[in-house]
């Protein structure tokens, strides 16, 4: 598989945001980036057909591309995988420390992407077979969505390095 690199960021950051990145930062989106590629596979005709592993893989990615938008990991912990109730209140927190990263939309997430609220970290111990293609093409679609925004985002400001492989 071939990946491309971005050579340059556009012309800089944007007023009022950050310019000071973390490591962990790039770090997290090709995270995100590589567990929607490797489950986008898994539930392909070439990757077997691996549904139940697919939508276990792509609910990780919204939560690496969400991570990937706060410089410091102290909240990543309490922010957790999914984006229930008691992610909503570690963002909060972080967000209130951290106002830039409210930009990336980061709330809210279970009334907008119904299927990734309906994800859990836990799906690795469901028995093969449990998920159905529907239910995985909808998870892929909104952890592909989430994805994409912010890593578009994170580039127009400035945030992803010049020499980040895609």
């Amino acid at each position: 598989m071939s990946h491309t690199r971005l050579s340059a960021v556009a012309a800089g950051p944007r007023q009022g945001v950050r310019t000071v990145i973390s490591r962990l930062q790039p770090q997290l989106l090709s995270a995100a980036l590589r567990h929607l590629r490797d489950s986008e596979h898994l539930a392909s005709e070439a990757g077997g057909f691996s549904l139940d592993q697919a939508y276990h893989l792509a609910g990780f990615a919204p939560e690496c591309a969400r991570k990937a938008t706060i410089p410091r990991s102290t909240f990543h912990r309490a922010i957790g995988h999914g984006v229930g109730a008691s992610s909503e209140i570690a963002l909060e927190a972080t967000l209130a420390l951290d106002p830039v990263a409210r930009r990336y939309r980061l709330t809210g997430w279970a009334s907008d992407f119904p299927t990734l609220a309906g994800w859990s970290e836990q799906a690795r111990y469901e028995p093969t077979g449990t998920r159905k293609p529907e239910e995985v093409a909808s998870l892929l679609d909104e952890s592909r969505r989430i994805v994409d925004r912010i890593a578009a985002t994170l580039w127009a400001d400035g945030m992803i390095p010049g020499d980040f492989t895609w």
